[in-house]
This record gives structure tokens, sequence and C-alpha cells, in this order.
């Protein structure tokens, strides 16, 4: 059973087909028994139906063997807004698939701003495995790295968030656990107080705005204000479409 659901989330999670992802579920099922056999190879068979990238595929080995093997890589990549790629040397300290984002990311160390990044493997245009070699900080721990992210994101300071989701969707704010920091509180009238302990990032205000009306901002004031903003920005933008 948790081969079979490890397939299915990684079917709802993957974009691109990739060979050796299969044939490690083709391995694993051929010790399951039916019915659940069965199943599992339905979702392996429409996996082979996923667009292939040979490009990415060829990136994520030579990525991982950067990784695995502590060998600095020197990669070309393009950030998000730019024209063309620039060629960094890095040290993979981590590679992190992002369900939300539907992508796959490398935290690296960036020896061009002497930082530790985040660098999507999509965006990766080229790469080459080098000979000389890198240790990981002993105190990096990618669960702690992550642990105040809404999602891939890292950047900012924790801060404590409360919002109030009403009782439409409250019984789903009691039912799912979002965030390892959630604290879930139901109300007498079935709406619900939910706490979380992160930095506020682009990903988790794009959470709050698919709640719309059903969710509240009630603390910080600045998220508050942000998002009301985004709001006004968006019935503005629509207002004025209806005139055009």
């Amino acid at each position: 059973m948790t081969i079979f659901l490890a397939a299915r989330l990684l079917l709802a999670y993957s974009n691109t087909y990739n060979p050796n992802i299969y044939s490690s579920f083709v391995k694993l099922n051929s010790i399951v028994r039916p019915p659940l056999r069965d199943q599992i190879a339905l979702t392996i068979a429409w996996m082979q139906k996923l667009n292939r990238d040979d490009k990415f595929l060829k990136v994520l080995e030579i990525l991982s063997q950067s990784w695995m093997q502590r060998r600095r890589a020197r990669i070309w990549y393009k950030a998000l807004g730019r024209t063309k790629d620039k060629d960094r040397i890095i040290e993979p300290y981590f590679i992190q698939p992002a369900a939300l984002e539907r992508g796959n990311y490398a935290i690296a160390y960036c020896h061009s701003t002497k930082q530790v990044r985040t660098f999507k493997v999509e965006r990766i245009t080229s790469i080459q495995l080098r000979e000389d070699t890198y240790s990981i900080p002993k105190d990096f721990d990618a669960n702690k790295y992550f642990g105040t992210a809404w999602g891939i994101a890292v950047y900012g300071k924790p801060e404590n968030i409360k919002l109030r989701f009403d009782k439409e969707v409250g019984r789903i704010a009691q039912e799912t656990r979002w965030h390892p920091s959630q604290v879930t509180e139901m109300q007498p009238d079935g709406s619900a107080l939910v706490t979380f302990k992160l930095s506020i990032t682009a990903e988790f205000i794009n959470f709050i705005m698919w709640w719309g009306e059903k969710v509240e901002v009630l603390q910080p004031a600045s998220l508050r204000k942000d998002v009301a903003g985004i709001a006004k920005n968006i019935l503005d933008f629509y207002n004025k479409k209806g005139e055009d």
C-alpha cells in the first residue's frame, strides 16, 4: 500500500516521464500481490504517457552525481525574469522536489554570491561535473532549513500568523495539516482559527488568496494589509476589463 500511495503521489507531482523512477516502481511492484499489484501497474503505465524531457533528466542525473559524490558542478542558470543564462560554480547540499511548484530544486552554496541559494533544476540550461570536491557543513539539516518555509522559498524571519477559516471551510482546516507549526482551534460556530509560525512568502500569500473571502488574515497587520491590497488590485483589474 505504501508503494501504491508513493506511486500515486509521484504521478500527481511529476510533470515529466522519468525512466529511472519508472524502473524503480516496476521492481518494487514485483513483490506486491494482486489486486494491489494491478493498481500499481496501471499507475506505472500511466506514468509512461507523461512527456519526456531528456535535457532535464540529464541535468538532474549530473546534479545528483555532484551531490552524492560531493563534487562541485558548473551550471548555466537562467533565473526568472532573465533573458540570458549565467554560469556559476555550486556545491549542492540537497535536492528537494516541490509539489506546490511542480518542480525540483537544488539547495546549494553558490561561489558567485558566497551564499546558500535555491536553484530550480528546470532553469539549469547546462551542467558540468567538476573534479574538485567539497564538504557539506555538519550543521546543515534540510528538515530544519525548510522548517519555517511554506514551500520551497526560504527567506525572511518566521512570524506568528493567525487566520480565520469561516464555517464553510472550517472542517477542512481541522482535517488538513498544511505545515508542521500549524495549530487549529475549532470555534463554536464551525469556523477555525489557524496559527502558523513561518516566513511570509509569495507562496503563502497565494495560499491565502486561493481561499478568497472564506479566509481572513487576523495577524500580522502587515500581511492583512498586503492581502487586502492584492484583492483590491484584482477587483480594479476586472472592473477595468469590464469597462473596456
